[in-house]
């Protein structure tokens, strides 16, 4: 059952937010928030450890806390002795928001609106670089200071002056889960504040690519001083919050789910980072957290973000996939990133990266993986205008759409049904100049896509519209335009408003309808 978290704070719906706190209300002192202990307890998510040190610190009472998390005392004194923990996400984010933990202390979705803090005071001069395992403390940005893993050990930097810290190269990283740690937490603090260096040097994607196919199976993080064990349950919650966002953004659009994503990701990573996890929960941790990253960087495209931080998100995400194990995984960022090259205008990217998901996942029974690949693959080939290497591709995708799903599909594929099939045969075949057959595909698609699949709809419909235009049909181009146009109003996705741009340019009666 999802929490009450998947709704009410991802759909900002408020609880408990309203009236302020009567006077005789009790209240955490802000002080005890630049306590490097509390940091320390909050950034572990030991929320034992964080009730007591917030009673000591603060001088309040257990009842105290208990009233204003809305926690019996009974279970507070269980949580803080170790023998209960909180795992359910809504009853943390009660518990957070009721001793008003600033917002950058826990990266999680809130309630109600909550301060930041300034960082905690550290000394003076360079930071040094340590084991990104290690609690460590933050730089001027929030960024751990550290360096990249395997690399040589000194002074880093990051931006300009004393105590500065610098984004690892992604390009020099070695392929560790340590390693993954490091780039998630950079990209993913990218996300949330322009850092200093978010221009830096992102590495040649087919290249990255390769080393990605070529690395040896690593075993997954351990924090050297790990904090609360990671239940079950709260894995389990944390992959259902991810697919409620991909739901959300196949009938909403992505564009409307940015921060809710980025949140949802500093979850995982924080998890990551501070966790104590054995090594098959670490691996499942490491998948979940590919996966939020994968989302999140795409609701960032759709929010219509330059391209830097996403993909930032989606290279560090690949890096998260292999830490977990299983190449499924590492298909589902690598489909993102063909996804991201096709859109940019590098269709050769995205035939090189689809055939790199297909070699590391031929062994699995995933038909519907191999056919959501194949027809990534033939949309680069026609782009490139490739008909023999297109139709070859689409054809190989129809076939295994006819086969039941395997055994081994992806936990992260949503069903693929005739109105996808239709869909991408039809890009193709616009893409080829085949505009006559494209229509045809096109409207077909239409009528058979999912009814949740709102976004896609709109996609289809103005390619529809594009395809009719070339045939001189200005009537049915604008009718499908102006459908197109209706469902963008109704959703945010920065891909949908730049596939209708041409229409508008080149229909005069709908841009005037649009006004």
């Amino acid at each position: 059952m999802l929490s009450s978290y998947n709704t009410d704070a991802l759909c900002g719906a408020c609880t408990r937010a309203g009236l302020p706190p009567a006077d005789d209300t009790p209240r955490v002192p802000v002080r005890v928030w630049a306590d490097p202990e509390v940091r320390e307890a909050l950034a572990a998510w030991n929320f034992g450890q964080v009730s007591r040190l917030v009673r000591q610190r603060g001088s309040i009472r257990q009842e105290d806390v208990a009233q204003l998390t809305g926690l019996s005392q009974g279970f507070l004194s269980m949580l803080e002795s170790g023998a209960r923990r909180l795992t359910s996400i809504d009853r943390i984010v009660d518990f957070l928001d009721g001793l008003s933990v600033p917002a950058d202390l826990v990266r999680v979705p809130r309630r109600r609106p909550v301060p930041r803090t300034a960082p905690a005071p550290r000394a003076a001069g360079p930071v040094t670089a340590v084991s990104p395992a290690a609690s460590t403390p933050a730089g001027p940005t929030g960024v751990p200071s550290v360096s990249p893993i395997g690399l040589a050990a000194g002074p880093v930097t990051f931006g300009t002056g004393t105590g500065s810290v610098r984004r690892p190269d992604l390009a020099e990283l070695p392929w560790t889960a340590e390693a993954a740690v490091v780039a998630l937490a950079d990209a993913t603090a990218g996300l949330t504040a322009p850092l200093p260096g978010s221009a830096a040097r992102l590495p040649d994607l087919t290249g990255y690519v390769r080393r990605w196919a070529a690395a040896e199976d690593c075993a997954p993080a351990r924090p050297q001083r790990p904090g609360a064990e990671i239940p079950g349950d709260l894995l389990r919650q944390l992959q259902a919050t991810t697919d409620l966002l991909r739901r959300m953004d196949s009938e909403h659009g992505g564009g409307s789910l940015a921060q809710a994503g980025s949140a949802h990701l500093a979850v995982a990573v924080g998890l990551l980072r501070g966790g104590r996890y054995d090594e098959p929960t670490g691996r499942s941790l490491a998948a979940i957290a590919a996966d939020a990253a994968g989302q999140a960087a795409w609701y960032q495209i759709e929010a219509g973000r330059p391209a830097g931080a996403p993909h930032r998100l989606l290279f560090a995400a690949l890096r998260a996939a292999h830490a977990s194990g299983d190449p499924r995984a590492g298909a589902g960022i690598l489909l993102h990133l063909a996804v991201a090259a096709f859109r940019a205008g590098r269709p050769s990217a995205t035939v090189d990266v689809v055939r790199a998901a297909l070699d590391r996942t031929r062994t699995f029974d995933a038909p519907a993986l191999q056919a959501m690949l194949l027809a990534w693959e033939a949309r680069g080939h026609a782009k490139m205008g490739r008909r023999h290497e297109s139709l070859r591709a689409l054809g190989a995708a129809a076939e295994l759409c006819g086969r039941a799903p395997g055994a081994g599909e992806p936990a992260w594929l949503p069903p693929l049904g005739e109105g996808d099939v239709h869909a991408q045969a039809g890009g193709c075949h616009l893409d080829l100049g085949d505009h006559r057959q494209a229509v045809q595909l096109l409207d077909r698609a239409t009528e058979t896509l999912r009814s949740e699949q709102v976004r896609t709809r709109g996609e289809v419909l103005a390619r529809a519209a594009a395809a009719r235009l070339r045939l001189g049909d200005v009537a049915g181009a604008t009718r499908s335009a102006e459908q197109a146009v209706e469902i963008a109003s109704h959703v945010r996705s920065a891909c949908l408003d730049e596939t209708i741009r041409p229409l508008l340019e080149s229909l005069p009666a709908l841009t005037r309808s649009r006004a």
